[in-house]
């Protein structure tokens, strides 16, 4: 591979690892949004309780997930 294309090719994995993180922020913060609705409903029963600890519980995974995936990205695009 010639010095060139292979610049190429890493600024495109660069923007695809990016491209992976903003993904992973978008579903978090839908599944955060989809887990505060639970709460409009009214009135709030143990079960939608549990509904949202639930799908919070993942919402901050996901948030997890996508900021490791944004760190290593943004290691990547300093170097």
């Amino acid at each position: 591979m010639t010095p060139m294309s292979s610049k190429k090719a890493q600024s495109a994995q660069r923007y695809e690892s990016l491209d992976l993180s903003n993904q992973l922020f978008v579903k978090a913060d839908q599944m955060s949004e989809a887990a505060y609705a639970l709460l409009s409903n009214q009135p709030i029963s143990p079960q939608t309780l549990h509904e949202f600890s639930e799908l919070k519980r993942r919402a901050d995974q996901q948030y997890l997930e996508a900021r490791q995936k944004w760190l290593e990205t943004k290691g990547k695009l300093n170097r």
